[in-house]
């Protein structure tokens, strides 16, 4: 697949939740944890975590593509990997290359999808990038780490909204020095915090990171 239909998806799907995410906040009056409703958290849940499962499905596409065989954004050849035959032969080098620097990577498939790597996790997809090294690396490389602080805020709201914890709503209070603030009580409510230079809020900021990130990767 060319990586410019990989961007068209994701550029899509993110667009329309932008959209949902837009038009929530256009409906409301957002300054404090009480303008939220119990309604309105499990609405803005299920958005987010459609947002960061379009982020991941898009980290792990550039790297499949890529080490198989693919065009960039601008139709150069991006020749795939000897040893990558299939997608499945990709995804069982990933498992390998996330808890190993050496290798060998390559021969053993993998079609339990469970087992993979959280490919939305920068860091995790920055090792993964940097020991299978597809002929783009250097690229993908680039583009990715760009994102790291916004992808880490999105992964750290994501993950404390799914398992809302005392321990994982303090790692989202981290944020707060990056941000204007107001007082939480549920970690999905830091969505709508503002980032000071874009006066965007975060999650808004974030999705606009997370485009611009990607168009790098796979120019």
């Amino acid at each position: 697949m060319a990586l410019s239909v990989v961007w068209t998806t994701f550029e899509q799907a993110l667009d329309s939740q932008s959209a949902h995410l837009q038009g929530f906040a256009a409906a409301k009056t957002i300054a404090s944890s009480s303008d939220f409703s119990f309604l309105d958290e499990c609405l803005l849940e299920g958005l987010l975590s459609r947002v960061w499962q379009t982020w991941n499905g898009f980290c792990r596409s550039c790297l499949v593509e890529s080490c198989v065989g693919t065009t960039n954004v601008n139709g150069a050849a991006v020749p795939g990997l000897p040893s990558a035959a299939s997608e499945a032969h990709v995804s069982g080098a990933a498992i390998i290359a996330k808890r190993t620097p050496t290798g060998p990577f390559w021969g053993t498939t993998n079609t339990v999808l469970r087992n993979e790597p959280i490919w939305g996790d920068i860091d995790v997809l920055v090792r993964v990038l940097s020991r299978l090294r597809p002929s783009n690396s250097t690229r993908m490389l680039a583009g990715f780490s760009s994102s790291h602080p916004s992808a880490k805020a999105l992964q750290l709201i994501r993950n404390a909204a799914a398992h809302n914890h005392a321990q994982n709503m303090s790692e989202v209070l981290t944020l707060r020095s990056s941000y204007v603030v107001f007082p939480i009580v549920h970690p999905i409510q830091a969505l709508f915090w503002t980032e000071p230079g874009s006066r965007d809020f975060l999650v808004m900021n974030v999705i606009n990171d997370l485009k611009a990130a990607g168009w790098i990767a796979i120019s």
